[in-house]
C-alpha cells in the first residue's frame, strides 16, 4: 500500500501560510513549524498578488481597509522626475499573517518526524543544504516617519540619491515608512530633491534587513523543497517578492502532489528548479537596469558589479531538461502536450 501523503512545513511568513491553505483545501495532512523572524513593517501588494492570494485563500475580503496607493513616482539618476500610476495596498506583514491565518481551514496535526513525505522549508536553511549565494551586500533601514502637508498620501516614491536610495511607502494619509539603503536615513535625507521635502522628521525605527538578491545553491532535493525566504529573496525596489513567494508555494505544494505525473521525481525536481532559475534571473536583470542607472558614486558602481556577478552565476546554471514540460492548472501540476 502506498505512503499517505504528508508533509511538513518550516517557516512562519507568507509562503508557509500559502502552503498551509493549499495543502488543507486538498486534505493533504501536515504540521507547521514556525520560524520566528522579525516581521516587516511594511508591505505593498500588487493587484497580481492579491488576487494570488485571494485565489489561494478563497477569500474576498483579505485586503479590505488597506491603505491605497495610486501612483508612483520615480526621480532616478540624472533624469527627470517620473509619475506613473500605481496600484497597491500597503500592510505590515505582522498584519497580512493574520488576516491569512484567519483565512486558514482548520487542518493542521502532527506528523511524526520519520512520516513525513516531503519537507516544505519556507524559512531558514534545510539542515545540510548549500549555503544560499548572496549578491552584494545592502542593508536596508525602515524608519517610520510622518508626511508633510505637501506629501500625496496614495504616491509611494522611490530616489536615487549619491549615497544610496530611497524609497517612501504612505500606510496612511499621515504616516509612511522610509527605506533607506547606502547609509544612515538621516544622511540620505539630506541630498534627496524629492522625497526630502515630504519628510516632516523620523519617528519609529522598524530595523534593518538585507535589500540585496540572494538565492539558495540547493533549492530542492529528494523529499524537500525551499520555497519562500528559504528559496529567494528580492531586492525591494526592483521585484514583488511577496508575489514570488505565493508562486513558489503554489509550486511547491503541487509538487508534493504531483504524484504519477512525471517520469520520474527527479523530472519534477528540475522543474521546480528551472521555474525558481528563471524568475531570480528576471529579477537580477531588472535590478540591473535599476543599479546601472542609479549613479556614479562608488557605492553604486559597487552595487551594480555585485548584481552583473550574480547574472555570470545565473549563466553558468545549467540543466539537463528543458523548461516547460509541465504547467499549472489551477493549483495542480499537469504534463504539457508532447
Amino acid at each position: 500500500m502506498a505512503q499517505a501523503l504528508t508533509v511538513r512545513i518550516n517557516g512562519g511568513g507568507v509562503a508557509a501560510a500559502c502552503c498551509k491553505a493549499l495543502l488543507a483545501q486538498a486534505q493533504v495532512a501536515f504540521d507547521c513549524e514556525p520560524a520566528p523572524r522579525p516581521k516587516v513593517p511594511a508591505v505593498m501588494l500588487s493587484p497580481a498578488t492579491q488576487s494570488l492570494l485571494t485565489d489561494v485563500f478563497a477569500r474576498q475580503d483579505l485586503f479590505e481597509g488597506l491603505h491605497l496607493v495610486r501612483r508612483r513616482l520615480v526621480l532616478w539618476g540624472s533624469g527627470d522626475l517620473v509619475a506613473m500610476p500605481h496600484s497597491a495596498v500597503v500592510v505590515s506583514e505582522e498584519e497580512l499573517l493574520k488576516r491569512l491565518s484567519a483565512a486558514t481551514p482548520a487542518r493542521e496535526g502532527t506528523v511524526p518526524e520519520p512520516a513525513a513525505t516531503w519537507t516544505i522549508q519556507a524559512s531558514g536553511t534545510v539542515h545540510g543544504a548549500a549555503p544560499m549565494q548572496q549578491f552584494g551586500a545592502r542593508p536596508a533601514s525602515a524608519t517610520r516617519v510622518k508626511l508633510t502637508a505637501a506629501a500625496d498620501p496614495h504616491a509611494c516614491c522611490m530616489e536615487a540619491v549619491p549615497g544610496g536610495w530611497l524609497f517612501l511607502v504612505p500606510s496612511s494619509v499621515e504616516t509612511a515608512w522610509l527605506l533607506a539603503a547606502g547609509g544612515p536615513p538621516e544622511t540620505l535625507l539630506g541630498q534627496s530633491q524629492q522625497i526630502g521635502p515630504q519628510v516632516d522628521g523620523l519617528s519609529a525605527s522598524g530595523g534593518t534587513f538585507p535589500a540585496h538578491p540572494r538565492i539558495a545553491e540547493a533549492l530542492c532535493a529528494d523529499g524537500w523543497l525551499a520555497c519562500g525566504s528559504a528559496a529567494i529573496a528580492f531586492d525591494p525596489l526592483c521585484g514583488d517578492g511577496t508575489g514570488h513567494a505565493v508562486r513558489e508555494a503554489i509550486l511547491a505544494c503541487a509538487i508534493t502532489r504531483a504524484e504519477g505525473v512525471a517520469a520520474s521525481p527527479d523530472d519534477l525536481l528540475w522543474e521546480y528548479r528551472l521555474r525558481l532559475w528563471s524568475g531570480f534571473k528576471r529579477h537580477l536583470e531588472h535590478c540591473h537596469e535599476f543599479y546601472a542607472t542609479g549613479g556614479t558614486s562608488d557605492w553604486w558602481k559597487a552595487q551594480c558589479a555585485a548584481i552583473e556577478e550574480g547574472l555570470r552565476w545565473m549563466a553558468v546554471q545549467r540543466s539537463p531538461v528543458p523548461l516547460g514540460r509541465y504547467r499549472l492548472n489551477g493549483f495542480s501540476l499537469e504534463r504539457t502536450a508532447g
